[in-house]
């Protein structure tokens, strides 16, 4: 089988990074082709893919409506002759101009995607249940649902839940603060400091639009000792230090799986999300992790200090081997 996945860009989100893995997966047994549509890709990302793997840039600027571009993706298209399209942007169909006699396929990666193109898709994968229904509920078409995996084995694991003097925080994301809400984070840490808890250091992973916005809140707390910025790293330095954190907080607004949460969870860490569908749906709803209201820095606080105050206990430790 013959399978071309398409994508507008190739950096280091989540959906990204599960293309990569995806196709390395499926190049085991298919002949696989991803084409990026317009110039936006990380080269480490890149070296990433497995050399079977045929990758292929439109190097298209992005909102562009020269029609070169799409004039060459879909002579592309024609060349490459593959049994199976499958999109990880809603929008790539309209671009599709030529005849084709493939199947096409979409990935839904996040909730809230727009509805106009969907009924156009021969098939569509759902990254979580809590996607699944949010298309459902507006389209009444299905989806089937493919949660994002992760590799278990490259994940170091936790072993020494005694900390002794810093409770180490680590949040990881492209700092977004409007979908991410690393905002909430920092704000539930100064709140913290005004009932005289002062001992937590938050890390930040990630770069973002909302980089200078974050730092400046920051230091508007005075919190630049407590709340670093480690810009962006890459899976093999987040897999392998995870473990030296001793919880893992999303405090994200909008979230459709949330696979840093996952990811925390391999790594025997426990972990602390907003109580939107995505990433309670992997805490199965309060029994792998601790949850608190979305968008409320208040109750994140307040489950920061219950979190801090019971994690020696037996039941925490108990909760994070379950």
């Amino acid at each position: 089988m013959k399978i071309a996945h398409l994508i507008f860009a190739l950096n280091t989100g989540g959906s990204e990074s599960m293309l990569v893995d995806i196709a390395n997966h499926q190049s085991l047994y298919s002949e696989l082709s991803i084409i990026i549509i317009n110039k936006n890709y990380s080269i480490d990302l890149i070296n990433k893919i497995n050399k079977s793997i045929s990758v292929y840039y439109i190097n298209r600027s992005e909102g562009s409506i020269n029609p070169f571009p799409i004039i060459s993706l879909n002579y592309l298209l024609l060349k490459l002759n593959a049994d199976i399209l499958h999109c990880h942007n809603h929008n790539i169909l309209p671009l599709i101009i030529t005849n084709l006699r493939q199947k096409i396929y979409l990935t839904l990666h996040c909730m809230g995607i727009p509805i106009k193109y969907l009924i156009k898709y021969h098939k569509l994968f759902a990254i979580s249940e809590s996607v699944k229904k949010d298309v459902f509920t507006r389209t009444q078409l299905d989806s089937i649902v493919v949660y994002n995996g992760i590799s278990i084995n490259q994940i170091k694991t936790k072993e020494n839940y005694n900390h002794e003097s810093i409770f180490r925080i680590v949040c990881v994301g492209r700092l977004e603060h409007n979908v991410k809400g690393q905002h909430l984070a920092i704000e539930a840490i100064q709140i913290l400091n005004r009932k005289g808890i002062s001992y937590i250091q938050l890390d930040l992973i990630g770069t973002g639009s909302s980089e200078e916005y974050l730092k400046e809140l920051t230091s508007r707390y005075d919190l630049t000792e407590q709340v670093t910025f480690l810009g962006l790293k890459d899976r093999v330095y987040v897999y392998a230090h995870l473990k030296d954190y001793d919880l893992l907080v999303q405090p994200s607004l909008s979230e459709g799986f949330g696979l840093t949460v996952a990811e925390g969870i391999a790594a025997k860490l426990p972990v602390l999300v907003s109580n939107i569908d995505g990433p309670m749906e992997i805490i199965k709803y309060g029994k792998f992790g601790f949850h608190f209201r979305t968008g409320n820095a208040k109750k994140l606080a307040e489950q920061l200090q219950y979190i801090i105050e019971n994690y020696k206990t037996f039941e925490f430790k108990q909760k994070i081997e379950e």
